[in-house]
């Protein structure tokens, strides 16, 4: 598992390599979509911290609070932890190319969208944030259940697998 600093950090990398720029609502989604995809694939999670159901979608709260700063604007800089006195430490990106290439993967699939488009598709019916959002409405906190986020995604996931029917002559 990793931090989700880490692979927010890895999309900002991506980001500033293509010349664009990401709101922290727009990188709470692609953590969450890298996550959920991770989960579908390998019913693991990716990160290591649950994910929150928020007014406006699925939630990481270490994002949300590193960089709410911001606002809805442009993030410029990338996430640091905070080291014994107060002093920051920079919070290295996965290594491990497979990860690496994963995580390419959800950046050249979502991070065409907005940061609104991507809270849009959280929102739809039947999705891990809507299940958990519906049973709580207004409660700003509540878990995401893991095992919806598995459902959900490898549920997808296995859409995409589907074996090509033969044709019969």
């Amino acid at each position: 598992m990793f931090s989700p600093k880490s692979i927010a950090n890895y999309f900002l990398e991506l980001a500033a390599a293509s010349g664009e720029s990401i709101s922290p609502i727009k990188l709470q989604k692609l953590v969450y979509y890298a996550h959920g995809w991770y989960s579908g694939y390998t019913k693991k999670p990716l990160i290591d911290e649950a994910v929150e159901a928020w007014q406006y979608g699925p939630v990481i709260p270490s994002l949300y609070h590193e960089f709410k700063r911001f606002g809805s604007g442009v993030i410029r800089g990338k996430a640091v932890e905070y080291l014994g006195f107060g002093n920051p430490a920079a919070v290295i990106p996965p290594a491990a190319p497979d990860i690496r290439k994963f995580l390419t993967n959800v950046w050249n699939s979502y991070g065409r969208y907005t940061g609104v488009a991507l809270s849009e598709m959280t929102h739809a019916s039947g999705t891990p944030w809507d299940t958990t959002w519906s049973k709580c409405p207004g409660v700003r906190g509540q878990d995401i259940p893991f095992e919806h986020i598995i459902n959900w995604f490898g549920a997808a996931v296995a859409k995409t697998q589907q074996p090509v029917a033969k044709l019969e002559c």
